[in-house]
């Protein structure tokens, strides 16, 4: 028989996560926020999918491309959004944006379960200089690549590296560009992934998803960028 002081051990270790070498296995998922699309045509049966980002319970970005045909006709698509294993929502209606590539996703029903990820509330430009960031898409599953490199133009942000370093991919349209605080427990959405290392700034939108959304009675929280580790003297 194991002794009672090793069982709680091993139990510590289960819930503390588990080391391979390469990865470790965390308490809670990662990144949850970040979900999958998948778009049923009522005409040709076909399924589109893409990626999605929850801000509010009941409200979540993507990409204008991803959305357009939801939004125009919105009878001819039905549309179920997947937040992990125990989470699938429908979408209720699809709002574009006046500019940029970013759509706006009412949903049938509130996740509560998972956290929505804060959005940076100023829009990123040239002085800031480069923003380092973690790319989030769920094309063939949930997945997530940091030390990433982006500059900001306002309306837009550019993935600086070089093509071949992108590791974005056909499906990851919708989702995000996040900052990281130092500990990786504050996420903060700065851009909606268009596609060929460019993502559209919600901050560049901030009135617009703030009047759609005012109604419903929630609301996106917009906060600062965080802070940098200090460095050390």
């Amino acid at each position: 028989m194991i002794p009672n002081v090793v069982k709680l051990f091993i139990i510590a270790l289960l819930f503390a996560g588990i080391t391979n070498g390469k990865e470790q296995v965390a308490k809670k998922p990662t990144f949850r926020y970040c979900g999958g699309w998948r778009g049923y045509h009522v005409d040709s049966k076909r399924i589109g999918t893409g990626t999605v980002i929850l801000i509010s319970p009941s409200w979540a970005l993507t990409a204008t491309h991803v959305a357009r045909a939801k939004a125009l006709t919105p009878n001819k698509r039905r549309v179920e959004l997947r937040f992990g294993p125990d989470n699938t929502v429908r979408v209720e209606k699809a709002f574009l944006a006046p500019k940029g590539d970013l759509a706006l996703l009412q949903l049938k029903r509130p996740i509560k379960s998972v956290e929505p990820v804060s959005l940076l509330k100023n829009s990123l430009i040239e002085k800031d200089g480069v923003v380092p960031f973690t790319l989030v898409g769920h094309s063939g599953g949930l997945h997530f690549h940091r030390d990433r490199r982006a500059k900001g133009t306002g309306l837009h942000a550019k993935h600086i590296t070089k093509k071949a370093d992108n590791p974005g991919k056909a499906g990851d349209s919708g989702g995000g560009w996040v900052i990281e605080s130092p500990d990786k427990k504050e996420h903060v959405l700065f851009g909606i992934i268009h596609g060929g290392g460019r993502a559209t700034q919600p901050a560049a939108v901030r009135k617009w998803i703030d009047g759609i959304m005012a109604k419903s009675g929630e609301k996106a929280a917009w906060v600062d960028r965080p802070k940098p580790p200090k460095r050390k003297k």
